[in-house]
Protein backbone atom coordinates (compact mmCIF):
# COMPACT_ATOMS: atom_id res chain seq x y z
CA UNK A 1 0.00 0.00 0.00
CA UNK A 2 2.25 2.57 1.01
CA UNK A 3 4.66 1.73 -2.03
CA UNK A 4 1.90 1.86 -4.23
CA UNK A 5 1.11 5.44 -2.80
CA UNK A 6 4.76 6.41 -3.15
CA UNK A 7 5.07 5.34 -6.69
CA UNK A 8 2.44 8.04 -7.92
CA UNK A 9 4.09 10.30 -5.58
CA UNK A 10 7.03 9.50 -7.37
CA UNK A 11 5.18 10.17 -11.00
CA UNK A 12 3.65 13.43 -9.84
CA UNK A 13 6.66 14.58 -8.74
CA UNK A 14 8.45 13.71 -12.21
CA UNK A 15 5.86 15.53 -13.80
CA UNK A 16 6.62 18.77 -11.79
CA UNK A 17 10.28 18.36 -12.48
CA UNK A 18 9.11 18.21 -16.69
CA UNK A 19 6.53 20.85 -16.68
CA UNK A 20 9.62 23.28 -15.16
CA UNK A 21 12.00 22.05 -17.40
CA UNK A 22 9.32 23.04 -20.12
CA UNK A 23 8.57 26.02 -18.44
CA UNK A 24 11.11 28.48 -20.44
CA UNK A 25 9.75 26.87 -24.20
CA UNK A 26 6.41 27.43 -22.89
CA UNK A 27 7.17 30.97 -21.61
CA UNK A 28 9.13 31.23 -25.29
CA UNK A 29 6.03 30.31 -27.13
CA UNK A 30 3.91 32.98 -25.45
CA UNK A 31 6.43 35.55 -26.17
CA UNK A 32 6.68 34.37 -29.71
CA UNK A 33 3.30 35.09 -30.32
CA UNK A 34 3.00 38.02 -28.80
CA UNK A 35 5.96 39.46 -30.84
CA UNK A 36 3.72 38.28 -33.99
CA UNK A 37 1.08 40.03 -32.59
CA UNK A 38 2.56 43.15 -31.58
CA UNK A 39 4.15 42.69 -35.53
CA UNK A 40 1.05 42.84 -37.03
CA UNK A 41 -1.97 43.21 -34.79
CA UNK A 42 -4.38 42.35 -37.75
CA UNK A 43 -2.33 38.78 -37.57
CA UNK A 44 -5.67 36.93 -36.46
CA UNK A 45 -3.71 33.32 -36.47
CA UNK A 46 -1.24 34.86 -33.77
CA UNK A 47 -3.96 36.46 -31.75
CA UNK A 48 -5.78 32.96 -31.57
CA UNK A 49 -2.27 31.81 -30.55
CA UNK A 50 -1.10 33.93 -28.03
CA UNK A 51 -4.75 33.18 -26.43
CA UNK A 52 -4.19 29.14 -26.55
CA UNK A 53 -0.91 29.62 -25.24
CA UNK A 54 -2.15 31.41 -21.93
CA UNK A 55 -5.25 29.22 -21.51
CA UNK A 56 -2.87 26.65 -21.88
CA UNK A 57 -0.44 28.19 -19.07
CA UNK A 58 -3.43 29.06 -16.84
CA UNK A 59 -4.40 25.61 -16.70
CA UNK A 60 -1.09 23.70 -16.60
CA UNK A 61 0.58 25.97 -13.80
CA UNK A 62 -2.07 25.85 -11.01
CA UNK A 63 -2.30 21.77 -12.11
CA UNK A 64 1.52 21.69 -11.17
CA UNK A 65 1.09 23.86 -8.03
CA UNK A 66 2.30 27.39 -9.39
CA UNK A 67 -0.66 29.20 -8.75
CA UNK A 68 0.29 32.62 -9.02
CA UNK A 69 1.71 31.61 -12.39
CA UNK A 70 -1.87 30.24 -13.49
CA UNK A 71 -3.53 32.83 -11.87
CA UNK A 72 -2.14 35.52 -13.71
CA UNK A 73 -1.67 33.70 -17.18
CA UNK A 74 -5.51 33.60 -16.63
CA UNK A 75 -5.56 37.59 -15.86
CA UNK A 76 -3.69 37.98 -19.01
CA UNK A 77 -6.01 35.32 -20.94
CA UNK A 78 -8.93 37.22 -19.96
CA UNK A 79 -7.55 40.77 -21.24
CA UNK A 80 -6.86 39.88 -24.97
CA UNK A 81 -10.39 38.38 -24.76
CA UNK A 82 -11.35 41.60 -25.46
CA UNK A 83 -9.00 41.35 -28.60
CA UNK A 84 -10.74 38.55 -29.70
CA UNK A 85 -14.23 40.09 -29.08
CA UNK A 86 -13.60 42.95 -31.53
CA UNK A 87 -12.33 45.46 -29.45
CA UNK A 88 -9.89 48.08 -31.10
CA UNK A 89 -6.55 48.38 -28.61
CA UNK A 90 -4.17 51.36 -29.50
CA UNK A 91 -0.85 50.13 -30.69
CA UNK A 92 0.21 52.11 -26.86
CA UNK A 93 -1.88 49.57 -25.11
CA UNK A 94 -0.90 46.63 -26.96
CA UNK A 95 2.90 47.98 -26.14
CA UNK A 96 2.15 48.43 -22.49
CA UNK A 97 0.38 44.94 -22.49
CA UNK A 98 3.13 43.25 -23.89
CA UNK A 99 5.73 44.65 -21.30
CA UNK A 100 3.47 44.26 -18.57
CA UNK A 101 3.42 40.21 -19.42
CA UNK A 102 7.50 40.31 -19.95
CA UNK A 103 7.99 41.71 -16.68
CA UNK A 104 6.05 39.17 -15.08
CA UNK A 105 7.10 35.98 -17.15
CA UNK A 106 10.59 37.12 -16.86
CA UNK A 107 10.35 37.31 -13.07
CA UNK A 108 8.21 34.13 -12.71
CA UNK A 109 10.34 31.95 -14.62
CA UNK A 110 13.23 33.16 -12.11
CA UNK A 111 11.12 32.02 -8.75
CA UNK A 112 9.75 28.69 -10.29
CA UNK A 113 13.76 27.56 -10.56
CA UNK A 114 13.89 28.19 -6.99
CA UNK A 115 10.81 25.85 -6.31
CA UNK A 116 11.21 22.68 -4.33
CA UNK A 117 8.74 20.01 -5.47
CA UNK A 118 5.47 20.14 -4.14
CA UNK A 119 4.48 17.82 -1.85
CA UNK A 120 1.26 15.29 -2.92
CA UNK A 121 -1.45 14.66 -0.85
CA UNK A 122 -1.81 10.73 0.06
CA UNK A 123 -4.54 9.73 -2.91
CA UNK A 124 -5.13 6.57 -1.39
CA UNK A 125 -5.45 6.51 2.24
CA UNK A 126 -8.83 4.73 2.38
CA UNK A 127 -7.87 2.04 -0.32
CA UNK A 128 -7.81 -1.16 0.51
CA UNK A 129 -4.92 -3.60 -0.31
CA UNK A 130 -4.69 -4.61 -4.05
CA UNK A 131 -6.71 -8.01 -4.32
CA UNK A 132 -4.95 -10.89 -5.53
CA UNK A 133 -6.26 -12.46 -8.77
CA UNK A 134 -6.10 -16.05 -8.14
CA UNK A 135 -9.27 -16.67 -7.03
CA UNK A 136 -8.50 -18.37 -4.32
CA UNK A 137 -11.18 -19.89 -1.77
CA UNK A 138 -10.20 -21.23 1.85
CA UNK A 139 -12.85 -24.07 2.42
CA UNK A 140 -12.60 -24.60 6.48
CA UNK A 141 -14.55 -27.13 7.72
CA UNK A 142 -13.68 -30.48 9.31
CA UNK A 143 -16.45 -32.32 6.93
CA UNK A 144 -14.72 -34.22 4.64
CA UNK A 145 -16.98 -35.79 2.64
CA UNK A 146 -19.02 -32.25 2.24
CA UNK A 147 -15.76 -30.63 1.71
CA UNK A 148 -14.58 -32.64 -0.96
CA UNK A 149 -17.69 -32.10 -3.10
CA UNK A 150 -17.63 -28.35 -2.48
CA UNK A 151 -14.11 -28.13 -3.77
CA UNK A 152 -14.90 -30.57 -7.27
CA UNK A 153 -17.81 -28.36 -7.83
CA UNK A 154 -15.55 -25.37 -7.22
CA UNK A 155 -12.85 -26.10 -9.11
CA UNK A 156 -15.01 -26.63 -12.23
CA UNK A 157 -15.56 -22.88 -12.43
CA UNK A 158 -11.80 -22.22 -12.18
CA UNK A 159 -11.55 -21.31 -8.22
CA UNK A 160 -8.56 -22.77 -6.55
CA UNK A 161 -9.83 -24.07 -3.18
CA UNK A 162 -7.42 -25.20 -0.46
CA UNK A 163 -9.40 -27.18 2.40
CA UNK A 164 -8.46 -26.94 5.97
CA UNK A 165 -10.22 -29.26 8.62
CA UNK A 166 -9.06 -27.60 11.92
CA UNK A 167 -9.95 -24.01 12.41
CA UNK A 168 -6.60 -23.32 14.01
CA UNK A 169 -4.65 -23.53 11.44
CA UNK A 170 -6.99 -20.95 9.24
CA UNK A 171 -5.09 -17.63 10.95
CA UNK A 172 -1.48 -19.49 9.69
CA UNK A 173 -2.66 -20.08 6.70
CA UNK A 174 -4.38 -16.61 5.56
CA UNK A 175 -0.87 -15.08 7.10
CA UNK A 176 1.00 -17.54 4.79
CA UNK A 177 -1.32 -16.63 1.74
CA UNK A 178 -3.99 -14.34 1.97
CA UNK A 179 -7.57 -15.93 0.22
CA UNK A 180 -10.02 -14.06 -2.16
CA UNK A 181 -12.80 -15.65 0.20
CA UNK A 182 -13.60 -17.63 3.25
CA UNK A 183 -16.16 -20.45 3.35
CA UNK A 184 -16.17 -21.52 6.93
CA UNK A 185 -18.38 -23.85 8.80
CA UNK A 186 -20.19 -22.36 11.38
CA UNK A 187 -19.90 -25.21 14.35
CA UNK A 188 -16.49 -26.86 15.50
CA UNK A 189 -15.45 -29.18 18.21
CA UNK A 190 -14.27 -25.58 20.19
CA UNK A 191 -17.67 -24.74 20.06
CA UNK A 192 -21.28 -24.45 18.48
CA UNK A 193 -20.48 -21.14 16.98
CA UNK A 194 -16.67 -21.64 16.86
CA UNK A 195 -16.42 -20.45 13.17
CA UNK A 196 -18.06 -17.24 14.01
CA UNK A 197 -16.51 -16.47 17.12
CA UNK A 198 -13.10 -16.93 14.83
CA UNK A 199 -13.85 -15.04 12.17
CA UNK A 200 -14.65 -12.41 14.85
CA UNK A 201 -11.29 -12.37 16.33
CA UNK A 202 -9.29 -12.16 13.01
CA UNK A 203 -11.24 -8.51 12.24
CA UNK A 204 -9.80 -7.30 15.35
CA UNK A 205 -6.68 -7.53 12.79
CA UNK A 206 -6.66 -4.54 10.34
CA UNK A 207 -5.59 -6.23 7.75
CA UNK A 208 -8.38 -8.68 8.05
CA UNK A 209 -10.78 -7.63 5.00
CA UNK A 210 -11.76 -10.84 3.62
CA UNK A 211 -14.87 -12.02 2.60
CA UNK A 212 -16.73 -14.68 4.31
CA UNK A 213 -19.40 -17.17 3.63
CA UNK A 214 -20.78 -19.12 6.57
CA UNK A 215 -22.43 -22.85 5.92
CA UNK A 216 -23.84 -25.06 9.04
CA UNK A 217 -26.44 -27.68 8.85
CA UNK A 218 -28.41 -25.21 11.02
CA UNK A 219 -31.07 -22.82 9.25
CA UNK A 220 -32.27 -21.14 13.03
CA UNK A 221 -32.69 -17.54 12.47
CA UNK A 222 -30.05 -17.21 15.65
CA UNK A 223 -27.71 -18.83 13.11
CA UNK A 224 -27.98 -16.95 10.56
CA UNK A 225 -27.94 -13.40 12.62
CA UNK A 226 -24.46 -14.78 14.29
CA UNK A 227 -23.42 -15.37 11.11
CA UNK A 228 -24.13 -11.57 10.16
CA UNK A 229 -22.81 -10.06 13.41
CA UNK A 230 -19.43 -11.64 12.38
CA UNK A 231 -19.40 -10.05 9.01
CA UNK A 232 -20.28 -12.96 7.34
CA UNK A 233 -21.55 -11.54 3.45
CA UNK A 234 -23.46 -15.03 3.12
CA UNK A 235 -25.12 -18.07 4.92
CA UNK A 236 -25.83 -21.97 3.44
CA UNK A 237 -27.30 -24.54 4.67
CA UNK A 238 -26.24 -28.34 4.40
CA UNK A 239 -25.96 -30.15 1.77
CA UNK A 240 -24.65 -26.43 -0.13
CA UNK A 241 -25.89 -25.38 -3.46
CA UNK A 242 -22.85 -25.18 -5.52
CA UNK A 243 -23.97 -23.26 -8.15
CA UNK A 244 -25.58 -21.18 -5.50
CA UNK A 245 -22.54 -20.69 -3.61
CA UNK A 246 -20.51 -19.67 -7.07
CA UNK A 247 -23.27 -16.74 -7.31
CA UNK A 248 -22.38 -15.28 -4.39
CA UNK A 249 -18.27 -15.85 -4.24
CA UNK A 250 -18.70 -14.25 -7.33
CA UNK A 251 -20.53 -11.16 -6.71
CA UNK A 252 -18.52 -10.87 -3.66
CA UNK A 253 -15.47 -10.89 -6.00
CA UNK A 254 -16.70 -8.44 -8.09
CA UNK A 255 -17.66 -6.08 -5.56
CA UNK A 256 -13.39 -5.95 -4.61
CA UNK A 257 -12.51 -5.44 -8.50
CA UNK A 258 -10.87 -2.34 -9.34
CA UNK A 259 -13.36 -0.72 -11.84
CA UNK A 260 -11.53 0.12 -14.39
CA UNK A 261 -13.14 2.96 -16.26
CA UNK A 262 -11.75 3.75 -19.72
CA UNK A 263 -10.64 7.46 -19.77
CA UNK A 264 -9.70 9.33 -22.86
CA UNK A 265 -8.19 12.35 -22.42
CA UNK A 266 -7.65 14.91 -25.47
CA UNK A 267 -5.46 17.78 -24.72
CA UNK A 268 -2.60 19.29 -26.34
CA UNK A 269 -0.70 19.99 -23.43
CA UNK A 270 1.44 16.71 -23.07
CA UNK A 271 2.65 17.24 -19.61
CA UNK A 272 -0.52 17.90 -18.11
CA UNK A 273 -2.11 15.26 -19.82
CA UNK A 274 0.34 12.86 -17.82
CA UNK A 275 -0.27 14.42 -14.88
CA UNK A 276 -3.87 13.71 -15.00
CA UNK A 277 -3.48 10.29 -16.34
CA UNK A 278 -1.08 9.21 -13.45
CA UNK A 279 -3.97 10.01 -10.75
CA UNK A 280 -6.75 8.56 -12.92
CA UNK A 281 -4.56 4.93 -13.22
CA UNK A 282 -3.91 5.02 -9.93
CA UNK A 283 -7.62 4.91 -9.37
CA UNK A 284 -7.86 1.95 -11.61
CA UNK A 285 -8.55 3.98 -14.58
CA UNK A 286 -7.75 2.45 -17.95
CA UNK A 287 -6.59 5.88 -19.27
CA UNK A 288 -5.29 6.66 -23.23
CA UNK A 289 -3.95 10.29 -24.01
CA UNK A 290 -4.73 11.65 -27.48
CA UNK A 291 -3.43 15.00 -28.77
CA UNK A 292 -4.69 14.91 -32.68
CA UNK A 293 -8.60 15.43 -32.90
CA UNK A 294 -8.30 13.93 -36.11
CA UNK A 295 -7.50 10.80 -34.74
CA UNK A 296 -10.44 10.99 -32.22
CA UNK A 297 -13.12 8.68 -34.05
CA UNK A 298 -10.59 5.86 -34.67
CA UNK A 299 -9.44 6.01 -31.79
CA UNK A 300 -12.63 5.72 -29.95
CA UNK A 301 -13.79 2.71 -32.08
CA UNK A 302 -10.62 0.83 -30.70
CA UNK A 303 -10.61 2.12 -26.95
CA UNK A 304 -14.20 2.44 -26.58
CA UNK A 305 -13.89 4.64 -23.46
CA UNK A 306 -16.35 4.93 -21.03
CA UNK A 307 -15.67 8.88 -20.62
CA UNK A 308 -13.82 11.46 -22.47
CA UNK A 309 -12.13 14.49 -20.92
CA UNK A 310 -11.42 17.43 -23.19
CA UNK A 311 -9.63 20.88 -22.94
CA UNK A 312 -11.77 23.60 -24.58
CA UNK A 313 -8.69 25.41 -26.63
CA UNK A 314 -6.52 23.20 -28.91
CA UNK A 315 -4.57 24.11 -32.06
CA UNK A 316 -6.68 22.24 -34.80
CA UNK A 317 -10.16 22.33 -33.90
CA UNK A 318 -11.80 23.54 -30.44
CA UNK A 319 -12.72 21.25 -27.66
CA UNK A 320 -16.31 22.53 -28.50
CA UNK A 321 -16.16 21.61 -32.25
CA UNK A 322 -14.71 18.15 -31.28
CA UNK A 323 -17.28 17.11 -29.14
CA UNK A 324 -20.03 18.20 -32.03
CA UNK A 325 -18.51 16.25 -34.20
CA UNK A 326 -18.46 13.09 -31.66
CA UNK A 327 -22.55 13.83 -31.31
CA UNK A 328 -22.70 13.70 -35.16
CA UNK A 329 -22.06 9.42 -34.66
CA UNK A 330 -24.68 7.53 -33.22
CA UNK A 331 -23.28 5.40 -31.72
CA UNK A 332 -21.40 8.01 -29.10
CA UNK A 333 -24.46 10.31 -28.22
CA UNK A 334 -24.49 9.36 -24.97
CA UNK A 335 -20.88 8.57 -24.54
CA UNK A 336 -20.12 11.28 -20.96
CA UNK A 337 -18.12 14.14 -22.67
CA UNK A 338 -16.61 16.58 -18.98
CA UNK A 339 -14.47 19.41 -20.76
CA UNK A 340 -11.23 20.33 -18.56
CA UNK A 341 -9.79 23.64 -18.84
CA UNK A 342 -8.77 26.80 -17.68
CA UNK A 343 -12.00 28.94 -18.76
CA UNK A 344 -13.83 30.28 -16.63
CA UNK A 345 -15.91 32.39 -18.67
CA UNK A 346 -19.42 31.22 -17.46
CA UNK A 347 -20.99 31.85 -21.35
CA UNK A 348 -18.28 30.09 -22.64
CA UNK A 349 -18.61 27.14 -20.10
CA UNK A 350 -22.57 26.58 -21.01
CA UNK A 351 -21.85 27.17 -24.60
CA UNK A 352 -19.59 23.97 -24.24
CA UNK A 353 -22.50 22.13 -22.58
CA UNK A 354 -24.70 22.91 -24.89
CA UNK A 355 -22.69 21.80 -27.93
CA UNK A 356 -22.77 18.35 -26.26
CA UNK A 357 -21.00 18.22 -23.13
CA UNK A 358 -22.27 16.52 -19.51
CA UNK A 359 -19.89 19.11 -17.40
CA UNK A 360 -17.17 21.62 -17.12
CA UNK A 361 -14.56 21.11 -14.72
CA UNK A 362 -12.16 24.29 -14.05
CA UNK A 363 -8.52 23.76 -14.16
CA UNK A 364 -6.59 23.20 -11.33
CA UNK A 365 -8.44 20.59 -9.65
CA UNK A 366 -7.74 18.50 -6.35
CA UNK A 367 -7.25 14.78 -7.63
CA UNK A 368 -9.88 13.42 -5.09
CA UNK A 369 -12.24 15.24 -6.88
CA UNK A 370 -11.45 14.62 -10.29
CA UNK A 371 -11.85 10.93 -9.89
CA UNK A 372 -14.60 11.49 -8.14
CA UNK A 373 -16.68 13.49 -10.39
CA UNK A 374 -15.18 10.94 -13.45
CA UNK A 375 -16.03 7.98 -11.60
CA UNK A 376 -19.57 8.92 -10.74
CA UNK A 377 -20.14 9.61 -14.33
CA UNK A 378 -18.59 6.77 -15.82
CA UNK A 379 -20.28 4.66 -13.69
CA UNK A 380 -23.48 6.31 -14.71
CA UNK A 381 -22.34 5.49 -18.45
CA UNK A 382 -21.57 2.15 -17.64
CA UNK A 383 -25.15 1.16 -15.98
CA UNK A 384 -27.37 2.59 -18.24
CA UNK A 385 -25.44 0.57 -21.35
CA UNK A 386 -25.69 -2.17 -18.78
CA UNK A 387 -29.43 -1.72 -19.08
CA UNK A 388 -29.43 -1.52 -22.99
CA UNK A 389 -26.88 -3.83 -23.87
CA UNK A 390 -27.26 -6.83 -21.10
CA UNK A 391 -29.28 -9.71 -21.35
CA UNK A 392 -31.33 -9.79 -17.85
CA UNK A 393 -30.95 -13.07 -16.61
CA UNK A 394 -27.19 -13.82 -17.66
CA UNK A 395 -25.93 -10.05 -17.41
CA UNK A 396 -23.76 -11.36 -20.67
CA UNK A 397 -24.65 -8.97 -23.78
CA UNK A 398 -27.62 -9.41 -25.58
CA UNK A 399 -28.60 -10.22 -29.12
CA UNK A 400 -28.00 -6.98 -30.59
CA UNK A 401 -24.82 -5.81 -28.76
CA UNK A 402 -23.05 -9.24 -29.59
CA UNK A 403 -23.89 -8.54 -32.85
CA UNK A 404 -22.73 -5.10 -32.40
CA UNK A 405 -19.30 -6.41 -30.97
CA UNK A 406 -18.33 -8.72 -33.33
CA UNK A 407 -18.35 -5.85 -36.48
CA UNK A 408 -16.44 -3.70 -34.01
CA UNK A 409 -13.44 -6.51 -33.22
CA UNK A 410 -13.71 -7.49 -37.19
CA UNK A 411 -13.10 -4.11 -38.03
CA UNK A 412 -10.40 -4.30 -35.26
CA UNK A 413 -8.77 -7.71 -36.67
CA UNK A 414 -8.77 -6.28 -40.04
CA UNK A 415 -7.02 -3.42 -39.27
CA UNK A 416 -4.02 -5.32 -36.60
CA UNK A 417 -4.26 -7.95 -39.16
CA UNK A 418 -4.90 -11.21 -36.58
CA UNK A 419 -7.51 -13.50 -36.62
CA UNK A 420 -10.74 -13.68 -35.14
CA UNK A 421 -13.08 -16.58 -34.48
CA UNK A 422 -16.48 -16.79 -32.90
CA UNK A 423 -18.03 -20.15 -30.77
CA UNK A 424 -22.07 -20.63 -31.34
CA UNK A 425 -23.62 -22.83 -28.12
CA UNK A 426 -26.40 -24.26 -27.76
CA UNK A 427 -27.99 -26.08 -24.94
CA UNK A 428 -28.60 -30.21 -25.53
CA UNK A 429 -32.01 -30.76 -24.69
CA UNK A 430 -32.98 -27.87 -22.72
CA UNK A 431 -36.46 -28.11 -23.45
CA UNK A 432 -36.32 -31.20 -21.28
CA UNK A 433 -34.74 -29.75 -18.16
CA UNK A 434 -37.55 -27.02 -18.33
CA UNK A 435 -39.98 -30.03 -18.76
CA UNK A 436 -38.49 -32.44 -15.86
CA UNK A 437 -37.32 -29.61 -13.62
CA UNK A 438 -38.83 -26.56 -13.92
CA UNK A 439 -38.22 -22.86 -15.63
CA UNK A 440 -36.58 -21.84 -12.40
CA UNK A 441 -33.83 -24.50 -12.64
CA UNK A 442 -33.63 -24.01 -16.52
CA UNK A 443 -32.82 -20.26 -15.83
CA UNK A 444 -30.23 -21.84 -13.09
CA UNK A 445 -28.74 -23.73 -16.09
CA UNK A 446 -27.91 -20.70 -17.83
CA UNK A 447 -26.54 -18.33 -15.75
CA UNK A 448 -24.48 -21.51 -14.78
CA UNK A 449 -23.21 -21.82 -18.16
CA UNK A 450 -22.72 -17.60 -18.33
CA UNK A 451 -20.90 -17.44 -15.46
CA UNK A 452 -18.76 -20.96 -16.65
CA UNK A 453 -17.84 -18.89 -19.75
CA UNK A 454 -16.90 -15.74 -18.28
CA UNK A 455 -14.82 -17.00 -15.26
CA UNK A 456 -12.83 -20.11 -17.94
CA UNK A 457 -12.70 -17.63 -20.87
CA UNK A 458 -10.01 -14.64 -21.36
CA UNK A 459 -10.48 -11.30 -20.69
CA UNK A 460 -10.70 -9.95 -23.65
CA UNK A 461 -12.98 -12.96 -24.85
CA UNK A 462 -16.37 -11.54 -25.54
CA UNK A 463 -19.82 -13.36 -24.55
CA UNK A 464 -23.13 -12.98 -25.28
CA UNK A 465 -26.55 -14.50 -25.16
CA UNK A 466 -27.73 -14.95 -28.73
CA UNK A 467 -31.50 -15.95 -27.86
CA UNK A 468 -33.10 -18.50 -26.18
CA UNK A 469 -30.59 -21.27 -24.75
CA UNK A 470 -28.20 -20.28 -27.32
CA UNK A 471 -24.62 -18.51 -26.79
CA UNK A 472 -22.38 -16.68 -28.79
CA UNK A 473 -18.54 -16.15 -27.96
CA UNK A 474 -16.13 -13.92 -30.05
CA UNK A 475 -12.14 -14.90 -29.67
CA UNK A 476 -10.45 -11.74 -30.84
CA UNK A 477 -6.52 -12.98 -31.76
CA UNK A 478 -7.47 -16.14 -32.34
CA UNK A 479 -7.87 -19.08 -35.09
CA UNK A 480 -10.95 -21.27 -35.09
CA UNK A 481 -8.49 -24.37 -34.24
CA UNK A 482 -7.04 -22.38 -30.69
CA UNK A 483 -10.96 -21.52 -29.55
CA UNK A 484 -12.23 -24.95 -30.45
CA UNK A 485 -9.53 -26.46 -27.85
CA UNK A 486 -10.31 -23.59 -25.26
CA UNK A 487 -13.77 -24.22 -25.37
CA UNK A 488 -13.82 -27.98 -25.24
CA UNK A 489 -12.33 -27.35 -21.77
CA UNK A 490 -15.21 -25.33 -20.48
CA UNK A 491 -17.82 -27.82 -22.45
CA UNK A 492 -16.09 -30.84 -19.92
CA UNK A 493 -16.11 -28.54 -16.67
CA UNK A 494 -19.77 -27.98 -17.55
CA UNK A 495 -20.93 -31.05 -17.81
CA UNK A 496 -19.58 -31.99 -14.66
CA UNK A 497 -21.41 -29.91 -12.77
CA UNK A 498 -23.85 -30.97 -10.64
CA UNK A 499 -27.09 -29.09 -11.15
CA UNK A 500 -29.64 -28.74 -8.19
CA UNK A 501 -33.39 -29.20 -8.01
CA UNK A 502 -36.43 -30.43 -5.91
CA UNK A 503 -36.55 -33.76 -8.25
CA UNK A 504 -32.81 -34.19 -7.78
CA UNK A 505 -29.59 -33.40 -9.34
CA UNK A 506 -28.83 -33.40 -12.52
CA UNK A 507 -26.51 -32.14 -15.42
CA UNK A 508 -26.52 -30.56 -18.65
CA UNK A 509 -23.91 -30.76 -22.18
CA UNK A 510 -23.79 -28.32 -24.46
CA UNK A 511 -22.87 -28.76 -28.61
CA UNK A 512 -20.82 -26.12 -30.10
CA UNK A 513 -19.44 -24.78 -33.80
CA UNK A 514 -16.59 -22.52 -34.42
CA UNK A 515 -15.52 -20.15 -37.11
CA UNK A 516 -13.36 -17.57 -38.36
CA UNK A 517 -12.44 -14.75 -40.21
CA UNK A 518 -10.42 -17.46 -43.17
CA UNK A 519 -14.09 -18.42 -43.81
CA UNK A 520 -15.94 -14.70 -43.92
CA UNK A 521 -15.32 -11.46 -42.86
CA UNK A 522 -19.49 -10.37 -42.86
CA UNK A 523 -21.11 -10.08 -39.52
CA UNK A 524 -24.30 -11.94 -40.69
CA UNK A 525 -22.31 -14.68 -42.85
CA UNK A 526 -19.55 -15.19 -39.58
CA UNK A 527 -22.83 -16.54 -37.24
CA UNK A 528 -24.55 -18.14 -39.94
CA UNK A 529 -21.31 -20.65 -40.76
CA UNK A 530 -20.58 -21.11 -36.73
CA UNK A 531 -24.11 -21.81 -36.52
CA UNK A 532 -24.21 -24.18 -39.27
CA UNK A 533 -21.54 -25.77 -37.33
CA UNK A 534 -23.00 -26.28 -34.04
CA UNK A 535 -26.06 -27.83 -35.66
CA UNK A 536 -23.25 -30.58 -37.43
CA UNK A 537 -22.10 -30.83 -33.42
CA UNK A 538 -26.37 -31.80 -32.76
CA UNK A 539 -26.42 -34.03 -36.00
CA UNK A 540 -23.54 -35.93 -34.86
CA UNK A 541 -24.15 -36.84 -31.29
CA UNK A 542 -24.62 -33.44 -29.26
CA UNK A 543 -21.59 -32.67 -26.41
CA UNK A 544 -19.19 -31.87 -28.87
CA UNK A 545 -17.59 -28.87 -30.70
CA UNK A 546 -17.37 -29.01 -34.55
CA UNK A 547 -14.95 -26.51 -36.45
CA UNK A 548 -16.76 -24.66 -39.85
Amino acid sequence: MAEKIDSLQEKLRALEIIFLQKLPAKIDEITGALQQLQADPSDREALLALHRHLHTMAGSAGTFGFFDLGAQARVFENQLQTLLNGEHWSQARLQQYADDMRLYFSTALSHAADKPASEFSDLNSDKAEDQSESRLIYLVDEDDEQNHAITAQLEHFGYEVVRIQQLKAMAVAIATRRPDVIVIELSFPEGRIAGAEEITRLKQFERFRIPTVFVSRSSSFESRLLAVRAGGKGYFTKPVDVVALTERIDALLQQDESKAYRILIMDDDAVTSEYYAAILRDAGMAVRLLSEPSQILSVMTDFRPELLLLDVYMPMCSGVELSMVIRQDNSYVDVPIVFLSSEADLGKQLEAVRAGGDDFITKPIAPEYLVSSLSTRAERYRLLRALIMRDGLTGLYNHTAIKEQLASEISQAGRNGSPLALAMIDLDYFKNVNDSYGHPAGDQVLRTLARLLRQRLRRSDIVGRYGGEEFAVIFPGTSATTARKVLDQVRLAFYKIQQHAEQGEFAVSFSAGVADLELTTDVDELFDVADAAMYLSKQNGRNRITLA
